[in-house]
C-alpha cells in the first residue's frame, strides 16, 4: 500500500492491495493447492538426483496430505562421520493459505556455524507429528543412543523424544529465559 502511494500516487485499500499480492504470487509461483500434489514427483526428483537422499510422506485415508520429511544424501553423510550429535529441534508456523508446520532439526559444525539437517512439514505442531518426524529423523542416524536434543519442551517435541530412549534431552536457554521472565516476573 506503501509502495503504490508513494511510487504512483494510487491509495489502495487494504483488501484490494492484498487480492493483488495474492493474484501476482499466484501468476509468479503456481497455485499452492497443486504444489502438494507435485510433492511425490518433487521428492522421488530428489532421492534420484542426490545419491543418499531420505524423503518421506504420509497421507491419510481421504488422500490428504498430513506429513512430509527429507533429509537429503550429503547432510546425513556429513552429520554422521564429522557432526557433533547436538540437535536443536524446532517449529515455525507457514503464514500461507496453506498453512502447516515446519519442523526442523539443526546441528552446528566444527566452525560454530549452523548445519541444517533434516526438515519436516505437518498441519499442525502436536505429539503425533512430532512423534512422526523423530521416528524418520531416526531413519538417518547410525548412533542415536550418542544424541543429546535440545528444545523448548514444547509438549509434543517432550512426547516424540521418547521414541529415544538412551538419548540425553537438554532445554533451549533462549526458551528458558524467555520463560522465567514471564512466569517468574519477581
Amino acid at each position: 500500500m506503501t509502495d503504490m502511494r508513494d511510487k504512483y500516487g494510487i491509495k489502495l485499500s487494504y483488501n484490494k492491495a492484498y487480492r493483488s499480492k495474492d493474484c501476482v504470487l499466484h501468476n509468479v509461483f503456481g497455485d499452492q493447492w497443486k504444489s502438494f500434489k507435485m510433492l511425490l514427483a518433487y521428492f522421488h526428483m530428489l532421492e534420484k538426483c542426490n545419491p543418499g537422499t531420505i524423503t518421506k510422506i504420509e497421507i491419510d485415508r481421504k488422500n490428504w496430505f498430513k506429513y512430509g520429511f527429507m533429509a537429503l544424501g550429503s547432510y546425513i553423510e556429513g552429520f554422521n562421520t564429522v557432526i557433533r550429535q547436538v540437535i536443536t529441534v524446532d517449529a515455525t508456523h507457514l503464514k500461507s493459505k496453506t498453512g502447516g508446520v515446519l519442523l526442523v532439526a539443526v546441528c552446528k559444525n566444527g566452525n560454530d556455524m549452523i548445519y541444517p539437517w533434516v526438515f519436516g512439514f505437518t498441519n499442525s505442531e502436536c505429539s503425533k507429528s512430532w512423534t512422526w518426524f523423530l521416528k524418520q529423523h531416526c531413519r538417518v542416524i547410525l548412533q542415536p543412543e550418542l544424541m543429546l536434543i535440545i528444545s523448548d519442551r514444547h509438549t509434543g517435541i517432550s512426547n516424540g523424544i521418547a521414541i529415544f530412549p538412551d538419548a540425553a534431552q537438554g532445554v533451549c536457554a533462549y526458551h528458558l529465559a524467555n520463560n522465567m521472565k514471564q512466569h517468574c516476573r519477581k
